[in-house]
């Protein structure tokens, strides 16, 4: 029976997709849903699924091995979690240097702890002295 072409057919057609509006998007939902019990499926033979363990025994039988920032060759526990205070050093100058179009020289580099509030305090200080006119 073909949808007419007025009133009670464009009804129809709207309640039809209405209707399947909520059959897809509840269809994503389970597939989202299941993806947990998909996950604990992967194992294979009860070893843990593929990932940055097996990546590293694969690297050891002679396949290549992706370089991932957090290996502890790459950080030993800086401010960054993937550089070195040295490599961030040498990029934050490279930056400047580019950003200012003139050499920048970094006499000392430390962290900022929590209690340290001299950034805060001026960009602070900056938005209320800004009054608009």
């Amino acid at each position: 029976m073909p949808i007419q072409d007025n009133l009670h057919g464009a009804l129809l057609i709207s309640a039809i997709d209405f209707i399947l509006s909520f059959v897809i998007i509840g269809g994503i939902g389970v597939i989202l849903a299941l993806f947990p019990l998909l996950n604990r499926l992967g194992k294979r033979d009860g070893k843990e699924p593929l990932n940055k363990s097996a990546l590293k025994k694969s690297a050891s039988a002679g396949a290549m091995q992706p370089p991932h920032p957090s290996t502890p060759s790459a950080a030993t526990g800086g401010i960054h979690p993937g550089l070195t205070d040295q490599q961030l050093v040498v990029l934050l100058t490279a930056v400047a240097c580019e950003a200012l179009g003139e050499p920048v020289r970094v006499d000392r580099f430390r962290p900022l702890t929590a209690k340290d509030w001299n950034w805060a305090a001026q960009g602070r200080h900056d938005l209320q002295s800004h009054r608009l006119k």
